[in-house]
């Protein structure tokens, strides 16, 4: 009796690939049904999500937050259903994720080999930064489902099969899509003007410039809904001075001149191979896909312009200081460049069979280099892509644990205590803490050098009417701050409560009513050996009412 699987495989060449498909999709929602709880980054989108209205999430957001108007719609009705939850809220995300897959799916059995679609579908599937982002709240895996599916919608439209009202009706679709998309993910907007180029140039192509005129009509819907767009999301975010001043090394300097963009963009290539691309390759990963762009047998030029220009749109929109190219805000590129990826891979194979019986041992020999550089890159990726999968209910994010450490210390929250946390650590309790009642929120700092913070020193926390502190270091900390802010807070009362949480996390409540008798350093709170760091020498802890920026 024939296995299952074996008969499928022998009944469909895509077979494979789907099977492949299915696990990663599966993989996804595994790890989206185990809730691990956020990090720093999707609190403060998440808390924009609760406290603002449909309407509210236009123009800027707060905590120095920005996702397309549609793609926080979306989040803000399925919070405003189904709860705060991380499932809930990772829900969008994860699904995007997967129909990334589906979209590769298509693309594979539409124009690739099986071999190809297999290639694809595998990167698709454990690329390390395309399943990681699908699986946290942020709009990055709706970039990458869609900066992957206009350009295979533009493959379509330009199909020569059927009549010219068929074609042009096609266009037209695509054009509306593009519209649509960029509502949803910023990677759409992205990928738009290079695919409208090739949408044209085959139209002029086929048709004369009459042919290219009627392709590019349309442009105005899209035109009409990117203004639109740029009103309320777009502009406000691009406007912001929070995100200006962040994202500024994201950009060549503006003084760099042709030559000093051209070195700065030059010098981005193999950082962008890791992170975003989920590889270790360097130079060799972008230059694999640009072969299989180039010289995979058997694709139409739509084709290899439409996916092949992606990567190179990243570089453009980046020199002309429009989109920063930092890590997860490229990896709306990163499909693109697996399709590159699984070309090459047809590309081998196609040089592996052509070098049977052939009595040169040079075209065997560029065969099985071929094949052995392909195998390293796949198994560099997949180990990568495996660094991040987390298949337990209850793990630690970015070696955090913010949702069991807020709420250990909201159990035992008492009339007349103050929260109290560094700046990066005030989302988790925004987020996490329970809004019962008002509760005052304090934020810490170091200042350094040979200064007194006076009237914002640390000390003016206790007063007569304030009894306790609940205290949480998480993001952001090192041990010198750490163990100065802790041995300043055993000054001003008595450490009653202690517990570390994950591998970062500390969480603590001081009492201002008692008095130390030794001053506390984390080291001996949780009883490990003393970090070799110290505190700072000089300098001073100052603190703030807690304010959204």
């Amino acid at each position: 009796m024939t296995v299952f699987p074996v008969r499928v495989v022998r009944q469909s060449p895509y077979a494979i690939a789907m099977l492949i498909a299915a696990a990663g999709a599966a993989l996804l929602v595994v790890q989206w049904a185990g809730g691990r709880m956020f990090w720093v980054d999707e609190e403060m989108i998440a808390i924009n999500l609760r406290d603002r209205s449909i309407s509210g999430l236009a123009g800027q957001l707060s905590l120095g937050q920005a996702a397309p108007y549609l793609w926080l719609v979306l989040q803000r009705i399925l919070l405003v259903l189904f709860g705060t939850g991380e499932r809930v809220l990772r829900f969008l995300p994860m699904a995007f994720g997967v129909a990334t897959l589906a979209v590769a799916v298509w693309i594979g059995r539409r124009s690739m080999t099986p071999v190809g679609a297999a290639a694809l579908l595998f990167l698709c599937s454990i690329g390390q930064w395309l399943s990681f982002h699908a699986l946290e709240l942020k709009h990055y895996s709706a970039d990458a489902c869609f900066a992957l599916l206009l350009p295979a919608l533009t493959v379509w439209a330009t199909d020569s099969t059927g009549s010219d009202r068929g074609v042009n009706r096609r266009t037209l679709t695509w054009w509306i899509a593009a519209a649509l998309a960029q509502w949803v993910a910023n990677g759409a907007l992205f990928v738009t003007p290079a695919c409208a180029v090739v949408l044209v140039l085959v139209a002029v192509r086929r048709a004369g410039w009459r042919g290219g005129v009627k392709a590019a009509l349309p442009a105005s819907i899209w035109l009409a809904s990117f203004a639109v767009n740029y009103a309320i999301a777009l502009g406000p975010a691009r406007a912001s001075p929070f995100l200006r001043s962040f994202w500024t090394g994201a950009f060549p300097p503006a003084d760099a001149g042709i030559a000093g963009t051209s070195r700065w963009l030059a010098d981005q290539v193999t950082a962008l191979a890791v992170k975003p691309g989920g590889s270790g390759f360097g130079l060799v990963f972008w230059g694999v896909a640009a072969v299989g762009v180039a010289s995979a047998p058997r694709y139409p030029a739509a084709f290899r312009l439409a996916f092949g220009l992606v990567p190179l749109s990243a570089f453009a929109w980046t020199a002309m200081r429009l989109v920063p190219m930092y890590e997860r805000l490229s990896l709306w590129i990163v499909p693109a460049l697996y399709v590159g990826i699984a070309m090459a891979t047809e590309v081998m194979v196609a040089l592996v069979r052509q070098a049977r019986g052939r009595s040169s041992w040079i075209q065997p020999a560029a065969g099985a280099a071929a094949a052995a550089l392909l195998l390293a890159m796949f198994v560099d990726i997949y180990v990568r892509g495996m660094t991040y999968v987390r298949l337990g209910r209850h793990v630690a994010n970015h070696e955090l644990d913010d949702r069991a450490a807020v709420r250990w210390l909201a159990r035992r929250r008492e009339p007349g205590d103050a929260w109290l946390t560094t700046h990066l650590g005030l989302p988790a309790i925004w987020w996490y803490a329970a809004p019962i009642d008002p509760v005052e929120t304090f934020e810490v700092s170091w200042q350094s050098g040979d200064r007194d913070c006076g009237a914002d020193d640390i000390a003016t926390l206790k007063r007569d009417d304030r009894r306790r502190l609940l205290v949480y270091l998480g993001f952001d900390t090192d041990a010198g701050f750490r163990d100065a802010l802790v041995a300043r807070l055993g000054s001003l009362g008595m450490v009653v409560a202690y517990r570390p949480f994950a591998d970062r996390g500390h969480a603590l409540i001081v009492d201002l009513r008692q008095s130390s008798t030794v001053p506390p350093t984390l080291s001996s709170l949780s009883a490990t050996p003393p970090d070799r760091t110290g505190p700072p020498l000089d300098g001073c802890l100052a603190v703030a009412p807690a304010q959204h920026w």
